[in-house]
C-alpha cells in the first residue's frame, strides 16, 4: 500500500480530473491496510495545491479516527487548514447537501466533500 506521502506526490503529478480517483484508491486500499499507522503517520509533502493538503489531512484524520488510530500530529498544522472553503464539486447545487454530509475532520479545515463521493463505486 502506498505511503500518504506517495498519495500526496501522485497527487501533485496528476490534472485536477483525477486527484480525487487518486483518494478513493487510497480510501479504498486503506480498509484491508494492516498497518495504517505506519502508512500514514509520516508528513507528506505538499501536492502544491492547499486545497488537496487539507483534504489529505482530512482524509487522514477521518480515517485514524475510525480505526481508533492516534492522529498524526502533522494533520494538525495549520497549513493543512483552508481559509476560504472549498467545496470539491462544482456543483453549486450540490453545497448544501456537501455541508451536511462532509466528515467532521473535513468540514473542520474547510473541505467540503460527502462521505459518499470519496468512495470508489
Amino acid at each position: 500500500m502506498q505511503t500518504i506521502n506517495d498519495v500526496a506526490g501522485e497527487i501533485a503529478d496528476a490534472p485536477e480530473g483525477e486527484r480525487l480517483r487518486i483518494v478513493r484508491q487510497f480510501l479504498m486500499d486503506a480498509d484491508s491496510a494492516i498497518d495504517l499507522a505506519d502508512v500514514v503517520s509520516g508528513e507528506p509533502r505538499t501536492t502544491g495545491d492547499e486545497r488537496w493538503d487539507a483534504l489529505l489531512a482530512g482524509v487522514v484524520e477521518d480515517l485514524a479516527f475510525a480505526r481508533r488510530l492516534s492522529i498524526p500530529a502533522w494533520t494538525a498544522d495549520p497549513r493543512r487548514f483552508l481559509q476560504t472553503w472549498w467545496f470539491v464539486t462544482r456543483y453549486k447545487a450540490m453545497h448544501a447537501t456537501a455541508m451536511a454530509h462532509t466528515p467532521a475532520a473535513l468540514a473542520n479545515r474547510g473541505v467540503f466533500i460527502t462521505r459518499a463521493s470519496l468512495v470508489n463505486v
